[in-house]
């Protein structure tokens, strides 16, 4: 048995065994014991040996870096890895330290030691829209989680998107879910759906809340219950119109209809789109002289203005740049 253990350890020392990983460096392991072919070795001279082999081999390399084969009886290393990456084989060549990429409609989200891969929606299908949806809104992955006169109204999180339910009313009564606005500047694209049968002047859109009570906002609108058209509408509070800014001709536009809301710092602007890449501006006013006034622009809303019809006002697609 002692001369079996001599000679392994002379196999292994003879070798020359480096490890590393660092560049072309490498180090070779030097038994404390040289045994050889025919010597009685002591137990603990064996010992000895393994153990300056374990902490020779230990030794080599960046911590938590991964070893392999290099051939020609060494090794190299690979790493250490940062979060997310994997050890991936290349034909014919050492392995390398990658990250996963992501393909459209996917996201990655890389973590120590986990790697988190999910659909975004919309951009993963091959249907005409896809470059300008966005992923299925829901409540919290746009913001809008604060109601305005909710009264009886409900908010879903549908298969198509964000859906508030609002009950019929004979008068104005706005209700709707706001967020803060984000820092000029920005862009707000919406793809907007009303599910309504009104004979006065029903509501759907989009706009600025001011906190308090002031609403100005840009709706796809039915005009005494004639044919849609987009109104650029003021409210003094949600059940007390105002007045506008413009009325759209009544060009019965199809729904569902793409609407628009930009701040550059200065001026806010309003727009509406039937493609959803191609904008057509609709009105546009400086904000220190806008209804709101200078610091009124600090909310983004989602409003339903339910009047004659229960009223269903969906938001399908929600996009901030």
């Amino acid at each position: 048995m002692r001369r079996r253990c001599s000679i392994l350890l002379s196999i292994v020392a003879s070798a020359g065994l480096s490890a590393g990983g660092i560049g072309a460096a490498t180090a070779q392991c030097v038994l404390p014991y040289q045994l050889t072919n025919g010597q009685t070795a002591d137990a603990s001279q064996v010992m000895a040996n393994f153990n300056a082999l374990v902490a020779c081999l230990g030794s080599q390399g960046a911590t938590n870096s991964i070893q392999y084969n290099a051939g020609g009886g060494s090794f190299a290393g690979v790493g250490p890895l940062t979060n997310g990456q994997l050890v991936v084989g290349s034909a014919g060549a050492a392995p390398q330290a990658q990250t996963l990429t992501p393909g459209a409609g996917i996201a990655i989200t890389n973590g120590p030691g986990s790697i988190t891969i999910a659909a975004t929606g919309g951009q993963g299908g091959t249907g005409l829209y896809r470059q300008v949806m966005s992923a299925t809104p829901t409540s919290a992955g746009t913001g809008l989680t604060n109601w305005l006169n909710q009264g009886s109204a409900v908010v879903t999180d549908s298969p198509v998107g964000v859906s508030i339910n609002a009950p019929s009313s004979s008068v104005d009564n706005i209700t709707g879910r706001y967020m803060a606005a984000p820092s000029p500047p920005y862009t707000i694209t919406a793809l907007i759906a009303a599910t309504r049968n009104s004979s006065s002047f029903n509501s759907v859109g989009i706009g600025w809340y001011d906190g308090t009570n002031k609403l100005h906002l840009l709706t796809y609108t039915t005009n005494n219950g004639g044919v849609p058209f987009f109104q650029v509408s003021k409210y003094n509070s949600p059940t007390s119109f105002n007045g506008v800014d413009l009325n759209s001709a009544s060009n019965a536009f199809a729904q569902p209809v793409w609407l628009q809301i930009s701040d550059n710092g200065t001026n806010v602007s309003f727009a509406f789109s039937q493609d959803g890449a191609n904008f057509l501006q609709l009105f546009s006013v400086a904000k220190a002289s806008g209804f709101l006034g200078a610091s009124g622009y600090n909310n983004v809303i989602l409003s339903v203005n339910p009047q004659a019809s229960r009223t269903l006002g969906t938001l399908m697609s929600w996009a901030q740049n």
